[in-house]
């Protein structure tokens, strides 16, 4: 039997305590949530709880078996029977007893994500449309929101406002055919299909209910629909339920989880017992205050204040650079300096980005200054598929006879020429010794009219690109191939998170090469950083990655970039309270990575989409109490800038945009139209035009002079 953790602070030991019944364990950043668990698992055990009959599951693999491995170290048994797993390892494990009580014949084949693309391609094909049409992606992600709220065709069709809708709806239907004729589910499935069992087979969630007398859920505000739906089955009217979650931390509205789950769990759970753990082991007290102060103007979040024994630490700077290159620049003059002094090792930095395309100024700068680095869960920015793709082009365009680079471009966006027609033109090349690029113009009698014509279209933009490559710098041939190709509009259509991404990732490109470079040179640079990029790997090295990417580690040294308007809160998040709220809590989960140090910083001007754009500092900035921070600027111009700003803090600290203070991304209260968002802001003093979106009067133009907004 393990002894009692002695070392818990008092919340932890309460929590760890609880027996039966409903539980809310709010555990904020860096407060020892796992720990919880893992000692309450031990707790129950040590006490005469068969193993077995502990239900946790949580979100990633690593994650179970890290608990697994404490639990097995701390009482010195073998885990195997424990079930402790994520949702969908749980949720196969009890398939795999119950097929032929969910309606299969015999053990259902499990469709992985590349099966489950071939199908809906498949199925495409069949209904007489193209990828291009009808993209696989978006229909694979509308597939996946509505099975997670235990959805299906029917609703989808019910739901559905345009054509384009109603034969996702189709698809999905005929997809949900083949998996069935296929014995087959997917990785959605094997939530809904157990969901779908307990609520049509009492007699079988019963027998489960009396396995499992104990239900654990790591990361509870991750939870979408389907996942809160069995635990609560499994609950019973017992409710022996107890869950650990951060509102606060929740970031993934987009993957369909829901943070109304921990929000509203005191209503489904009137008596439960609620613990707040707020004593942070992670970050300094200024850094904890900061991120307080930003994640406070959430609405309707579980009000909890983290504090930490540590001292209050170096205040947190508050950064404005000139532009994008001397952010970059900024930031690795701060590692450099540090490593130097002996201070602390590349492996302590970790720089946060929003958007993945912001990677690319960093990387180069720290390429250039031959510095090892790493992107933590994604791609170097040279080495993305659509940056590859667009590559292509390029260098076709230098060497027709690169038959590599000639299919990838070709198919990038689909063209509709199949795989027949390129054979057919391939051999065409061979037999008249010329390039497959060439032969796309004497391609006539060779492949179908069709395919004919749409060669003939890509060879002249090829064609336009090599004479253009004469007089143009790298930059406008850029931007000209990405709107002639139609890369761009064909990821914009399919309207997924990932293609807006990459739509990010393309533009970020029109403003990868140096002023008036041309394009032979900027491809000849590019190639040999990024073939350099995997000269040498070691663990120690900074971390590169987004927000999102950061949830769950933690660094002594962390820069947070790109806090302007538009770019952090993102501007798709201006459409709705939700978004901006969820924007709030990924900067809140930002900083509370940072052990030591935390570095906020922002351009005073940066090139987006090969246009200078001067943006407002992010909102969040506001909330920074001056007491705790420390406000630099770095660049000639900025420094100018700052000696002729009154008090020298109009640019990096406090916005105030007009005589109210009204500012981009503001929350205000209309008397009549109830809350809203300002989107915009034109002119300025008594003449300033809002335009603003309210909550349930949509959006609204006001004049400044007459509207009074609180």
């Amino acid at each position: 039997m393990a002894e009692p953790d002695t070392s818990l602070n008092v919340k932890q030991a309460e929590a760890v305590a609880h027996d039966k019944g409903a539980a809310l364990i709010l555990a904020g950043a860096g407060s020892g949530k796992t720990r919880v668990i893992t000692s309450r698992a031990v707790r129950l055990i040590s006490a005469g709880v068969a193993p077995w009959a502990i239900f946790c599951v949580t979100f990633t693999n690593k994650a179970a078996g890290e608990m697994k491995s404490r639990i097995a170290s701390m009482l010195g048994i073998d885990t195997e029977g424990l079930w402790i797993s994520t949702f969908h390892s749980a949720c196969l494990r009890i398939l795999r007893e119950e097929y032929k009580n969910a309606g299969y014949s015999s053990m259902p084949v499990i469709f992985d994500a590349t099966d489950q693309k071939s199908l809906v391609r498949s199925i495409v094909k069949n209904m007489g449309r193209t990828d291009a049409e009808l993209p696989a992606r978006k229909i694979i992600s509308y597939i996946s929101r509505y099975k997670n709220d235990m959805k299906g065709p029917d609703d989808l069709l019910e739901d559905a406002k345009n054509p384009q809708a109603r034969e996702i709806a189709e698809a999905f239907r005929r997809y949900q055919e083949e998996l069935y004729r296929n014995n087959g589910v997917d990785f959605d499935d094997l939530l809904a299909v157990i969901a779908k069992l307990f609520q049509a087979r009492p007699d079988v969630l019963a027998g489960y209910r009396e396995r499992f007398h104990y239900i654990m859920v790591d990361e509870f505000q991750d939870t979408n629909a389907v996942q809160y739906l069995l635990v609560k089955l499994l609950a019973g009217k017992e409710g022996n339920l107890f869950v650990v979650g951060d509102d606060d931390q929740s970031i993934y509205r987009w993957r369909g989880a829901k943070v109304g789950n921990i929000l509203g769990f005191e209503k489904d759970f009137p008596n439960c017992l609620v613990i707040k753990l707020e004593e942070n082991y992670r970050s300094t007290g200024n850094i904890l205050k900061a991120a307080g102060e930003v994640v406070s103007e959430v609405a309707g979040r579980k009000e909890k204040t983290l504090w930490t024994r540590q001292p209050p630490g170096e205040a947190v700077a508050v950064v404005t650079a000139e532009n994008e290159t001397a952010e970059a620049d900024f930031i690795v003059r701060e590692i450099v300096r540090n490593v130097d002094a002996g201070k602390l090792p590349y492996r302590d930095f970790a720089v946060f980005y929003r958007t993945n395309a912001q990677s690319r100024v960093i990387e180069e700068c720290l390429t250039r200054r031959n510095l090892p680095y790493r992107i933590y869960g994604g791609l170097k920015f040279y080495s993305r598929k659509e940056i590859k793709d667009a590559m292509a082009w390029f260098r076709l365009a230098i060497n027709e006879h690169d038959e590599v680079s000639f299919l990838r471009a070709v198919s990038s966006p689909p063209r509709g020429i199949g795989s027949i027609s390129l054979s057919k033109l391939k051999s065409l090349a061979v037999s008249k010794e010329i390039s497959i690029l060439r032969a796309c113009a004497e391609a006539e009698n060779a492949v179908t009219r069709s395919s004919e014509r749409r060669l003939m279209e890509f060879y002249e933009i090829i064609t336009d690109i090599r004479k253009r490559m004469e007089t143009e710098s790298a930059a406008d041939i850029i931007k000209f191939t990405l709107e002639r190709s139609g890369m761009i509009a064909w990821l914009l259509e399919k309207k997924t998170s990932q293609d807006i991404a990459r739509v990010e990732n393309l533009e970020e490109l029109t403003s990868a090469p140096h002023k008036n470079e041309k394009l032979t040179a900027f491809l000849e640079r590019t190639t040999l950083q990024s073939e350099g990029d995997d000269v040498e790997e070691s663990s120690d090295q900074v971390s590169l990655m987004t927000l999102h990417v950061s949830k769950g580690l933690e660094f002594p040294v962390v820069f947070i970039t790109g806090m302007e308007e538009g770019l952090f809160p993102h501007f798709n998040s201006m459409e709705s309270f939700e978004s901006l709220d969820e924007e709030r809590r990924l900067c809140y989960v930002g900083m509370t990575r940072a052990m030591r140090k935390l570095y906020l910083t922002r351009a005073h001007n940066r090139l987006i989409f090969g246009q200078r754009r001067y943006n407002e500092p992010s909102p969040f900035l506001e909330a920074i109490p001056e007491d705790i921070s420390e406000r630099k600027f770095y660049g000639k111009r900025v420094l100018a800038a700052k000696r002729t700003a009154p008090g020298g803090a109009g640019i990096a600290a406090k916005k105030t945009v007009g005589k109210n203070g009204y500012s981009v991304g503001r929350k205000v209260l209309h008397e009549i139209f109830g809350q809203g968002i300002i989107r915009k802001c034109e002119g300025s003093g008594d003449n300033m035009k809002l335009t603003v979106h309210f909550r349930h009067a949509g959006h609204k133009k006001l004049l400044s002079r007459y509207v009074k907004l609180s």
